[in-house]
Parts: C-alpha cells; sequence; structure tokens
C-alpha cells in the first residue's frame, strides 16, 4: 500500500509539475490559468480516485482500472512535459530576439 501512495504522489507531483510550468512559460497569463487548471483536473482525478478506491475496498484480484489510470497520468504528464518544453523554449527564443532589436 506505501508503494501505492508513493507512486501516486510521484505521478500526481510530476503532472503538477508540468502543468506549473506550462502556466508559467504561458503568454497571457490570466486567461490561460483556468484553461490549464481545468486540464490538470482531467489528468490527475482519474489516479486520485482509482487509488483512493483501491485504498478503502481491498480488491482480492487485480485491478486492472487503477493500472490504466497510472499510464493515463504517465502518458498525460509526458505529453504535458513535452508542451511545457516547447513553449518554454519558444518563449525564451521570443525573449532573445526582442533583446537583439
Amino acid at each position: 500500500m506505501s508503494n501505492l501512495v508513493t507512486l501516486t504522489i510521484a505521478s500526481e507531483a510530476f503532472l503538477l509539475l508540468s502543468f506549473i510550468i506550462i502556466i508559467l512559460s504561458s503568454r497571457n497569463l490570466k486567461m490561460n490559468v483556468l484553461l490549464w487548471v481545468i486540464l490538470l483536473i482531467i489528468g490527475g482525478a482519474p489516479l486520485l480516485y482509482l487509488a483512493i478506491d483501491h485504498v478503502k475496498n481491498d480488491y482480492m484480484d487485480a485491478n486492472i482500472g487503477l493500472g490504466l489510470a497510472f499510464m493515463f497520468t504517465w502518458i498525460y504528464s509526458a505529453v504535458a512535459f513535452i508542451i511545457a518544453i516547447i513553449l518554454l523554449v519558444k518563449r525564451k527564443r521570443n525573449n532573445n530576439i526582442s533583446k537583439e532589436q
């Protein structure tokens, strides 16, 4: 059970870190924050729900849904992290171009 809690916290932390980078690298902060928070909730809610469900109800068989929730969150986090890196590089490049002119 402690391994499940550790993996859940690490997965959600990586997802949160990705979205924090995206929010900080976006140009129009106030307009995009609500959208990014909604997307963060969509990405993290299935894993949290199924992890809490697994801890409360001790299933005898393998919990396939929990595994799929982990895979969904990891893929979602990876895509969000790639988008964050692209936005960060794009913002840095635009700042360098504006400083040169």
